[in-house]
């Protein structure tokens, strides 16, 4: 379970920012329903996460950070043994400042496993690790291994594994490494990140699939869907013969509204792109709930009804009872209600004056700033009582060069 999620220097964002999703003791809303309640430590984590913004905030480029740090774990190790000239650019840094041109990246997580709490980073630039690091948390933080540059120092009691420290090269993750060879402590770090899917809601091609191989493998997932799409007047669903293609049951109706028999519809050619997400966000929810997974979702709430939007949230924090998480980003007011998220579960990306990205939660507003509990959520940000919500401003020039232009249509 996630606990926390930094970067700093990474796309619009110049400065270390940190998403963490440990709760706020001093706020009481949905204790039963919102809250991952670990005994074995002394926080609580959050179910969920919504982060809103306005276009261009940067809320993109956060999911993009955690997108990147997943794919450099799983793929430093494969991509070492790529020639030089077959890599892309390195072209992550924050560009808009000579302190941070040409400097590494960095990136670091802290999860929950068990009750034991990891904290892994590493710092990279133009493919090569300028530094690594995995501590330990259990009663007091314990170091396992630390980097910089090609000198590894390790824990040799508490972690032997590090005694292939002379086989990494520059360009590969030591967490990576280890992985291969099922190192124990690596391979709880790179577990993590197997867990860990970073998706656009804005293209299926990332999660699709999950649906598909559920409805193959799993005859309880293909009965909870059929049910769950009825109110789209959807019989049943199924995968193709071939395994390829989803196919949906619709029934037909004569001219006296008598069923008068069933119809297949191919799913990519014949739903709506909204039915379409439905059915494979559906997949990837019931795959996070029913594994634990952790799920990130860049604009969750596009091509949904604000209703289906509300469900789904709802879906996750009533019937979630295995640890899993869900991040998402958003633009939908009707989300930003006490009735469907607490107040620690809500945050923020804006850009600063001088155009960096900052990342901040709703608590960081107190009652002096007119934040409650029963506060408005959803009007207090159209009005930017929050930041984070700037639209066109209709200024005297913008107007008059507007009106210029149907000066020159006439």
């Amino acid at each position: 379970m996630l606990i926390e999620f930094k970067c700093r220097n990474f796309l619009s964002f110049k400065d270390e920012i940190s998403l963490n999703l440990s709760t706020i003791e001093t706020y009481s809303e949905h204790e039963n329903t919102h809250i991952i309640k670990n005994p074995r430590v002394d926080v609580n984590l959050l179910k969920s996460i919504a982060i809103y913004g306005s276009n261009g905030g940067g809320k993109s480029n956060f999911t993009k950070a955690m997108s990147l740090m997943d794919t450099l774990v799983h793929d430093s190790f494969k991509e070492s043994l790529s020639k030089k000239e077959d890599r892309p650019s390195w072209d992550f840094y924050y560009k808009l400042s000579p302190d941070t041109i040409q400097k590494p990246t960095m990136f670091e997580v802290s999860f929950n496993l068990n009750g034991i709490i990891y904290r892994y980073g590493f710092e990279m630039y133009d493919w090569k690790v300028v530094s690594e690091w995995l501590f330990k948390t259990d009663k007091r933080e314990t170091m396992l291994f630390e980097r910089t540059g090609m000198d590894i120092q390790y824990n040799e009691t508490g972690f032997p594994e590090g005694k292939r420290k002379d086989e990494v090269n520059p360009n590969v993750l030591f967490i990576s490494l280890l992985a291969q060879y099922n190192g124990v402590e690596s391979s709880k770090v790179f577990g993590f990140f197997n867990d860990l899917n970073v998706v656009s809601g804005l293209s299926d091609i990332n999660f699709y699939h999950v649906t598909k191989k559920l409805l193959i493998e799993d005859e309880h997932f293909n009965k909870w869907l059929t049910v769950a799409l009825k109110f789209l007047e959807i019989s049943s669903v199924r995968i193709s013969s071939d395994q390829q293609n989803l196919i949906t049951k619709h029934a037909i109706y004569d001219n006296q509204n008598i069923l008068n028999g069933f119809i297949d519809f191919t799913v990519e050619k014949d739903e709506s792109e909204g039915t379409k997400k439905l059915i494979y966000l559906l997949g990837a929810i019931y795959d996070t709930v029913k594994w634990s997974r952790l799920f990130v979702i860049d604009e969750f709430d596009s091509k949904l009804h604000p209703n289906l939007s509300l469900k789904l949230i709802r879906l996750f924090h009533e019937f979630n009872n295995n640890g899993a998480q869900f991040i998402i980003t958003a633009h939908d007011p009707t989300l930003l209600d006490k009735e469907v998220f607490r107040r620690d579960q809500i945050w923020f990306v804006d850009r600063n004056q001088f155009g960096a990205s900052e990342l901040y939660p709703m608590s960081d507003f107190k009652a002096t700033d007119g934040l409650r509990n029963m506060s408005d959520f959803r009007k207090k940000y159209l009005k930017s009582d929050f930041g984070a919500a700037e639209s066109m401003e209709f200024s005297e020039p913008f107007i008059n060069l507007t009106k210029e232009i149907s000066v020159e249509l006439t």
